[in-house]
């Protein structure tokens, strides 16, 4: 491995037949008759002893299905659930969950940088529109966190490894003051998948995970799932469920289903070439930071040594002012200038405003990387040419 922090230990996994995280990703779920879990396409199902009114997939524990459910099984599984729900896209997760546990006049503290959707719905649809009290914390401050939470909170919102910014946020602590304060911690984990990281370990009340990206693994499928453990909790989301629709479709299922099996593989790639190629970057003279959170540099690296077994695909780096961003994306040949992130391969997505955006953290002439699953050198070579030519 490129750093002797950056390990891939099993000592949090908590597997209920007591196997390596590997193994249960392969195994665990659907066991039926065939290679693969079947694509069952029926819209209406009756189960035995299912005596609802609402006969749509939507309605049923397992939406849309026997797929579905199977990656319901099989997230739930790896996340250390008890339930786990399926739904169309990481949006109607989220959505799910804030109508499920928010009403009129709740308040909701959010980590200061997260992903573009969610900063939408923290920053105008909630507080506008349903009435939902909204501030915004940096977490990595845990004092301020404090601060924030004197004041009655229904919902702490983070993502663990933030985007864009790659802030890394103490899991543990946030969700200990969360608790304390009376508030439900709710856990967006997609940048980092339940192999890196499984917040319910820590006592977060729900995690979600966009599994278009990570899980899924190959930019062919759109998918979304929420875990958690608590009845009480996935009441109100299931509910929302059945009202706002958003399940996940047979054969999104199935290729996540696919991708799951080989997440543990995947990760491991992503990591080691992350770890590389940022450190490749670090030295190159048109570069002037990164932000990886397997560097030594980066200002939170020892909080993520005590939680991950490796410091995930994603990092950011800052141009020197001079790169012409829309050049170097145009330059590139094998890297993808591309907006999504955890497909195979690399990704590039360049923000390249002078002034940046403070109030997320996101510094000057900033760009994204999702790390792919190419050779190393491959990736140096093609960022390099591509900087240079801007």
């Amino acid at each position: 491995m490129p750093n002797d922090k950056q390990r891939f230990l099993t000592e949090n996994y908590q597997s209920p037949d007591g196997r390596d995280f590997t193994s249960d990703a392969i195994h665990a779920g659907y066991h039926g008759s065939s290679s693969a879990v079947p694509i069952y396409q029926g819209n209406t199902n009756i189960r035995d002893g299912y005596e609802g009114t609402n006969s749509y997939g939507r309605g049923l524990d397992k939406a849309g299905g026997p797929t579905s459910g199977a990656v319901e099984d099989l997230v739930k599984h790896l996340e250390g659930g008890t339930w786990a729900m399926t739904t169309s896209c990481g949006m109607a997760a989220m959505s799910q969950i804030f109508f499920g546990l928010l009403k009129h006049g709740d308040r909701m503290i959010g980590h200061r940088c997260l992903y573009a959707g969610t900063n939408m719905w923290m920053d105008e649809d909630l507080p506008d529109q349903w009435g939902i009290e909204i501030e915004r914390v940096n977490m990595c401050d845990l004092n301020a966190l404090h601060e924030a939470l004197k004041t009655p909170t229904r919902v702490v919102y983070f993502e663990p490894y933030a985007n864009a910014s790659m802030d890394f946020i103490d899991v543990k602590a946030a969700i200990d003051l969360a608790h304390d304060a009376g508030a439900l911690a709710v856990v967006d984990n997609t940048f980092l998948s339940p192999y890196l990281l499984q917040p319910l370990t820590y006592g977060a009340d729900v995690v979600m995970h966009s599994m278009t990206k990570y899980m899924a693994g190959h930019g062919d499928a759109m998918a979304g799932v929420i875990v958690g453990r608590e009845e009480a909790i996935r009441e109100p989301i299931h509910r929302m469920r059945i009202l706002m629709g958003g399940v996940l479709a047979p054969m999104n299922a199935f290729l996540v289903h696919r991708g799951l099996k080989t997440l543990a593989f995947r990760m491991e790639r992503h990591c080691s070439n992350a770890q590389k190629v940022a450190e490749f970057l670090e030295s190159h003279p048109r570069v002037t930071q990164v932000r990886y959170l397997g560097l030594p540099s980066h200002p939170d690296h020892e909080t993520g040594v005590k939680y991950l077994r490796g410091f995930g695909g994603m990092f950011g780096f800052c141009t020197a002012p001079d790169v012409d961003q829309k050049a170097m994306s145009k330059a590139l040949e094998m890297c993808k200038p591309w907006f999504s992130l955890g497909d195979v391969e690399t990704l590039v997505l360049g923000h390249g405003n002078a002034e940046g955006t403070p109030a997320r953290n996101i510094p000057p002439y900033y760009v994204r990387v999702s790390v792919g699953l190419e050779d190393p050198n491959d990736i140096f070579q093609d960022l390099d040419q591509a900087l240079n030519k801007s």
